[in-house]
């Protein structure tokens, strides 16, 4: 389905030819008109297949329908900065030409230069901290709001905003229209759905969508060796962008000073950073001046960066979706792309049990000069069999 079936305001299609987005994707071909009727509706699709223009395009198109629009009359909510800072870029370009205006609250950012942009703004984007702040303040006001998305809600619930959304709910008008996207149901977001929204048309894309663009390796490698395979993979392996994913800002340190000292151009971002230090740090890394980025999870969700060609788990991640949602930076739209784990000795059961939540045996890669040898594999895990049963004796 092409978006010229969708009669759709010749600004708004004139933006999404400047794009080139002429196709639908299966999330947009299903939410669009969904949206449009002004239906509640629920969307979970994975990650890549264009959830934000599934929201963005009918709310636009609503938005431009009207000849006066109270201001502002639909509210995003959205679990971090960047990927509120992204989401408004994605819909810049959607309203470029028309009169609609977007103001942007996320924590980090000044209250003068977000505020200034509320008074003349439709459309509201913000992280829930930030908003409460200004409700709470009364320098915004949430009346006119008829239409709220929550996007990423999943992601929202495991970064422990629960409390936060219920307060926002509670000030938004009763009569409205509510739209909720993630990329993966879970029981706590059911509790959430059931009592917010009113007969939702629901919309589940399958992963198989998606599979097939991502290949995916385990690589078993000495805990010592880990950086000089990162520097194989970069110099040997991944001949363009690749992101690096680690567990501790300790080891984002680490190994972005390692890299830079053997001439490959990395940038470290985490939760610490000051906000200007990480959009800076997003910007260079999107405008392809740094060729690695080196994150704690902080970017596992939602940001996007086009033909990323791979990301590194330089650990084991803690769980099935973290994994998911970390190789999701890659393979995204049309373009291929490989995940590279890395599974030294220790992380070898936790490797096991991942796989069988994940339901699928990834690969193994033993083609890299830094291959764990069998002997510390067993030495290990005998290791950790006596840790078991001592810490077993001790119960007794």
């Amino acid at each position: 389905m092409n978006f010229s079936s969708l009669q759709l305001n010749k600004h708004l299609a004139s933006n999404l030819e400047k794009q080139k987005l002429n196709t639908l994707t299966a999330v947009q071909e299903l939410a669009i008109p969904a949206i449009l009727n002004g239906n509640d509706c629920l969307a979970i699709a994975p990650t890549g297949t264009g959830k934000t223009e599934a929201f963005a395009i009918p709310l636009v198109q609503r938005l431009l329908e009207k000849e006066q629009n109270e201001h502002p009359s639909v509210l995003i909510l959205l679990p971090t900065r960047e990927l509120c800072i992204q989401t408004k870029t994605r819909i810049v370009k959607l309203i470029e030409g028309t009169n609609i205006s977007v103001a942007c609250f996320y924590g980090g950012g000044t209250y003068e230069s977000q505020l200034a942009a509320y008074p003349s703004a439709q459309l509201i984007l913000a992280t829930p901290g930030r908003l409460l702040d200004f409700l709470e303040r009364q320098v915004i006001y949430l009346k006119a709001i008829n239409t709220l998305v929550i996007d990423e809600f999943d992601q929202l619930l495991d970064l422990g905003f629960e409390m936060e959304i219920n307060k926002i709910l509670h000030m938004l008008p009763a009569k409205k229209q509510t739209i909720f996207v993630s990329a993966t149901r879970t029981s706590e977001m059911d509790k959430i759905i059931h009592k917010r929204l009113n007969n939702p048309i629901e919309i589940v894309v399958k992963d198989h969508i998606i599979k097939g663009k991502i290949s995916e390796y385990v690589l078993y490698v000495d805990k010592n060796d880990k950086k000089n395979l990162i520097r194989y993979l970069l110099e040997n392996r991944i001949k363009s962008q690749a992101i690096v994913f680690t567990r501790t800002v300790h080891a984002v340190e680490r190994i972005e000073t390692d890299l830079n000292r053997n001439g490959i151009s990395a940038l470290a971002l985490y939760g610490d950073k000051s906000q200007q230090q990480r959009e800076e740090i997003v910007n260079k890394f999107r405008n392809k001046e740094n060729r690695v980025l080196i994150a704690t999870d902080l970017l596992a969700r939602g940001i996007d960066f086009p033909n990323l060609e791979a990301i590194i788990n330089y650990e084991v991640p803690d769980s099935p979706e973290l994994y998911t949602h970390r190789i999701g930076r890659t393979g995204r739209s049309d373009m291929d792309g490989t995940a590279f784990t890395l599974c030294d000795a220790e992380d070898n059961e936790k490797w096991i049990k991942l796989q069988l939540s994940l339901n699928k045996q990834i690969q193994i890669d033993d083609q890299h000069p830094f291959l764990l040898s069998w002997e510390k594999m067993l030495s290990s895990s005998q290791h950790n069999n006596r840790k078991g049963q001592s810490k077993s004796r001790k119960r007794r």
